[in-house]
């Protein structure tokens, strides 16, 4: 079930991604067409393009949370015995529970209180707020349905495996 969630999860992220990237393609086009063929550009497509890389980025780390891809120090694995990673694990757990809940939390207030609008694409601010409150609950629900693979010993990892895909690519 847990596995069934997080898919659908990673699905929607994807394809908010996906359609994000499109659009922003398309007004770049549009901007430099209009620009170099009938020297105009039209006064919404920097924000739109701005807007959408919003999304675009914020969403790709709930990706990452779910492939577990996020940047860390690998030679720590080759350092520290299991144990002690295994320790490590849990304390990095709880910090990313406590930032992602953060991140919901203030993505609320923010969205609650935000009352500026864009001025070329006519929108509220709030939309640019809820790419972050929706990645924090998405990286929020990928860390807690982690919690048996961290706290078992499922979670043990293969450091020699991990170094050679570093190397190999």
């Amino acid at each position: 079930m847990t596995d069934k969630i997080k898919k659908i999860l990673f699905k929607i992220a994807n394809w908010i991604c996906l359609v994000a990237m499109v659009v922003i393609v398309v007004v770049l086009l549009i901007v430099v067409i209009g620009r170099y063929f009938f020297n105009y550009t039209p006064s919404w497509s920097e924000e739109t393009a701005l807007f959408m890389l919003t999304w675009v980025g914020l969403f790709s780390a709930s990706i990452a949370e779910y492939h577990g891809s996020h940047v860390r120090v690998q030679f720590i694995d080759t350092v520290f015995p299991p144990k002690v990673l295994r320790v490590l694990g849990i304390i990095r757990w709880f910090l990313k529970v406590a930032f992602f809940s953060l991140m919901i939390f203030y993505g609320v207030k923010i969205f609650a209180t935000t009352k500026q609008r864009f001025g070329a694409i006519n929108l509220s601010y709030r939309w640019q707020v809820l790419p972050g409150l929706f990645t924090g609950i998405f990286c929020l629900v990928f860390t807690l349905l982690n919690a048996k693979t961290v706290f078992t010993d499922k979670h043990e990892r293969d450091v020699e495996k991990d170094l050679e895909e570093l190397i190999n690519g």
